[in-house]
């Protein structure tokens, strides 16, 4: 036996088509007055809002709406959040879509109740006061912010992400309607899906991995796996609902594993070339697996058998590419816009991640970090 292991499972999951019809019981038991509503306009557009506001008039709940939520969110729109909520005179929020808007609703619901700036709080377990009530509905398959302790930033002055972390932030429901994902776009099935898978892969090859954290992403990996190229093909509930099953539980899984040199080369690709954060990821993943092989080779052929191959570390990084391939994932980050121009500076920010020093299983050095980002150009 290794160090014992610790797991909380904080926010409460209700899974199912039709799931956002207890959002208004919810809210009511909550005892929320004019419920936030964090969102963008896409969701907005999709009548993806409306179906859950609705849900909230009906047992007599006046919401309010903020949809100005953009990809990979600023410092900048958190502020605008929570100075749009305390004038709203809300006491408790509502997030509706993807990473973004879950994670700017962490990130006001965080400044509505603790002094300071956002960046204050960068870093592990620097929150001190309870966040008001927050109730996640995503509408993505990929993200697993509607279950994670963390959220993540950008901080557009610095180029880079910020990540924050604290049991604070997990949402203490999360309701996860697989109707809700039937009009997400292929494309974005695919980024999503790729991104999910990412976290579940890095939770099983982390240093910080456990019994608790394998269970969960394992069976994310096979889930995925399984699912991923028919969501993509057709709209289908069966897969995609399974696709939202397994992101939850990928989040949950790196909630304590963490994330590694993936996502530290990652958020750099956001903060320097707006690269979305799921496709960044799906394009990252098989160079860093390769990069990572002689330390965690026992590792990566559990992953290569969730993925219904033969138990080699080899045979995980060929599913890996293969999987992308089929979604239509672009093999190189110059497909995406990406040059070598700021190759040197997203390095040192990788490098010094604690993505890279901490949690990947084997240490890599600022010119190997160079040398991965060359690679997938």
């Amino acid at each position: 036996m290794g160090e014992a292991a610790t797991f909380q499972a904080s926010t409460r999951l209700t899974f199912g088509p039709g799931a956002i019809a207890a959002a208004g019981e919810i809210v009511l038991g909550l005892d929320v007055n004019r419920p936030f509503v964090v969102t963008d306009q896409g969701l907005v557009e999709a009548g993806i809002v409306e179906r859950v506001t609705n849900v909230l008039a009906k047992v007599g709940v006046e919401s309010v709406v903020f949809d100005c939520v953009e990809p990979n969110p600023s410092l900048e729109t958190v502020n605008r959040a929570v100075a749009r909520y305390r004038e709203a005179g809300s006491t408790g929020f509502i997030a509706v879509g993807g990473g973004s808007p879950i994670d700017v609703a962490k990130g006001a619901a965080l400044l509505a109740s603790n002094p300071g700036a956002l960046s204050d709080y960068v870093g592990i377990g620097k929150v001190v006061n309870p966040l008001p009530p927050l109730l996640a509905v995503p509408t993505t398959v990929g993200t697993g912010s509607e279950a994670t302790i963390f959220a993540v930033i950008t901080d557009h002055a610095k180029h880079r992400k910020v990540v924050i972390g604290s049991p604070l932030l997990a949402p203490c429901f999360a309701l996860l309607d697989p109707e809700l994902v039937l009009s997400l776009p292929a494309g974005l099935v695919a980024s999503t899906g790729m991104d999910a898978l990412t976290h579940a892969i890095e939770s099983v090859i982390s240093v910080l991995a456990t019994p608790f954290t394998d269970g969960l992403a394992l069976e994310s990996i096979r889930i995925i796996s399984a699912n991923l190229p028919t969501a993509v093909r057709s709209v289908e509930m069966e897969s995609r609902a399974n696709l939202l099953y397994a992101s939850t539980m990928a989040g949950m899984a790196f909630s304590y594993a963490r994330t590694g040199l993936v996502h530290g080369m990652a958020h750099p690709l956001s903060g320097y070339y707006d690269v979305p954060h799921g496709l960044a990821n799906a394009i990252l993943l098989p160079y860093v697996l390769a990069f990572n092989t002689p330390a965690c080779e026992p590792r990566l052929a559990r992953v290569a058998v969730a993925m219904g191959e033969k138990a080699r570390a080899q045979a995980a990084i060929e599913a890996v590419r293969r999987l992308s391939a089929e979604v239509g994932i672009p093999q190189h980050l110059s497909e995406v816009g990406v040059t070598d121009v700021f190759v040197p500076h997203m390095a040192q920010d990788a490098f010094e991640s604690g993505n890279a020093q901490v949690v990947n299983p084997r240490q890599p050095s600022l010119a190997e970090v160079v040398g991965l980002y060359q690679q997938a150009l």
